[in-house]
């Protein structure tokens, strides 16, 4: 079968900006894109590489992901997106587990990948030379090969929270079909624009925003590296139809010196995913007539679930309900079914699931329950069906025997005038095993804040839920997928309750 989706969309569309890079000033056409993969895959095919070989890319947000991803396409080799924030033994791991034949990469994080032989880097993709392979006024034809369906398309590797990276493994039909179920459910189309300023080697930035809005013909602005005022600047300028962000980086806008609420006047919808949602975020946008939407996915299966501008309203924290072709499950130890209002793992399954885990059989029989990917998220749904992200399965702290969800001390904390951001995290205890701890930012200083917050948890929670110790920080320290470091905040709280005894 043919997968060029890129080739069907350069014959069909008009000749318009498909994407747009600000900081280079370079714009390229549906027709661009077409001839920059096709010349990128006659190059790759002169270096030797063949269908089924693993090719990688290791920049920030850019045109040459697009074109790699598009070649790749094209001649059946396997496309690798590598994430730039790992440390350089979890970035080697990725290396060695994957047989990536060659990478392409940006001199900026070349630095990163010091245990990487040098054979395996290729090109610098800001390079004139890779300018010179890609130019589409110079046009190498290439005859786009057939795959099969369930051939390997792409691995994106999860952020190593929990150990070493681990390959999800996307076929054609996988990748596809998130493409297609994101495009339908969000009504996205050729009028829209949107600004791609989450990471690229994210689904959430590649596989949940990008890629739908070029499969419907629409136009894409490149943020290269985010940052919150100058994304500011870029909505100021284009004034976009749709965002799809981290709640954090809506944070950074907000607290940015730039932001302007009139930059936001032709948007239609403000998508927010990756991580837990920032209700003080969600009040302030609501506050000037925009609803922030939780969306629900993982790398093993990128957007499954989503709420709608008027459910968000009423429920703001829920992520909604299936999006098309997909189906769920909430299931007890025992893998049966719960009831509304009980907490359960969710499971889900439809064709833009992952099938498993790259080298790892017996992880991949673990993560599926009679055809359902067990997603490690603890959730409950309601009388109407609208699901609610209760926790990490794997971040459930069990002090003295006792069950404690973060999710529900970091709720109440939030409402807490002085606490700007928190993390609830579990710390050793000889006593209890795990007590209960929160890592705080606060909205101000106050030397009596432990005091106060400790008083206000008190009227809210049972004893045993609320924390034991606080760490105050100037700035929750974020992994590389820009999400709270649970790891870090549970050295660095070990680490204090150590040296006060």
């Amino acid at each position: 079968m043919n997968y060029d989706w890129i080739r069907t969309r350069a014959d069909y569309d008009e000749v318009k900006p498909a994407v747009i890079d600000p900081q280079k000033d370079t714009e390229w056409s549906y027709q661009d894109l077409n001839i920059r993969a096709e010349n990128l895959a006659n190059h790759l095919q002169d270096q030797g590489i063949r269908r089924g070989d693993v090719v990688g890319i290791f920049a920030p947000n850019d045109v040459a992901v697009l074109d790699l991803l598009f070649a790749s396409f094209k001649m059946g080799a396997v496309y690798l997106p590598i994430n730039w924030r790992l440390k350089p033994d979890e970035i080697e791991s990725i290396i060695a587990d994957s047989g990536v034949k060659l990478i392409f990469y940006a001199a900026r994080h070349k630095g990163s990948l010091e245990m990487v032989s040098d054979e395996l880097l290729h090109m610098d993709i800001d390079s004139g030379e890779y300018d010179e392979i890609t130019n589409p006024t110079h046009h190498r034809p290439f005859e786009t090969v057939d795959v099969e369906s369930d051939d390997l398309a792409s691995l994106m590797y999860t952020s190593g929270t929990t150990g070493l990276p681990k390959g999800v493994i996307f076929t054609y039909e996988s990748f596809v079909n998130n493409v297609i179920n994101t495009a339908l459910t969000y009504k996205i189309n050729s009028t829209h624009s949107t600004i791609i300023s989450t990471p690229m080697f994210h689904v959430l930035g590649f596989n949940d925003t990008a890629l739908p809005l070029i499969m419907a013909g629409g136009t894409l602005v490149l943020h290269r590296y985010y940052d919150g005022r100058g994304l500011n600047d870029l909505m100021a300028k284009y004034q976009p139809n749709y965002l799809i962000l981290i709640p954090t980086m809506y944070y950074g806008m907000l607290a940015a010196d730039n932001f302007d609420i009139n930059s936001f006047k032709n948007i239609d919808f403000l998508i927010q995913g990756g991580s837990s949602p920032l209700p003080a975020v969600q009040k302030r946008f609501e506050s000037m007539g925009h609803t922030l939407i939780n969306g629900y996915g993982l790398t093993e299966a990128p957007l499954t679930m989503v709420n709608t501008p008027q459910n968000s309203l009423k429920k703001p924290m829920s992520i909604g309900k299936p999006v098309m072709y997909v189906d769920m499950k909430l299931l007890n130890e025992d893998f049966n079914e719960v009831g509304s209002g009980e907490i359960g793992e969710l499971a889900v399954k439809g064709k833009n699931v992952t099938p498993g885990y790259w080298n790892k059989p017996d992880i991949t029989e673990q993560s599926f329950e009679d055809g359902y990917f067990l997603t490690g998220d603890l959730a409950k749904k309601d009388e109407d069906g609208d699901l609610f992200i209760v926790d990490r399965k794997k971040d459930l702290i069990i002090t003295g025997g006792e069950n404690v969800l973060p999710s529900e001390v970091e709720m109440v904390l939030s409402e807490h005038p002085l606490i700007r951001q928190t993390v609830v995290i579990g710390y050793d205890s000889p006593e209890f095993g795990e007590s209960v701890s929160a890592v705080v930012v606060l909205a101000e200083p106050d030397p009596d804040f432990e005091s106060k917050i400790d008083g206000f948890v008190r009227e809210r929670l049972a004893g045993y839920k609320v924390p034991r110790m606080y760490l105050k920080l100037d700035e929750i320290p974020l992994n590389s997928t820009a999400k709270p470091d649970r790891l870090e905040l549970q050295r660095l709280m070990n680490e204090k309750v150590e040296k006060a005894g």
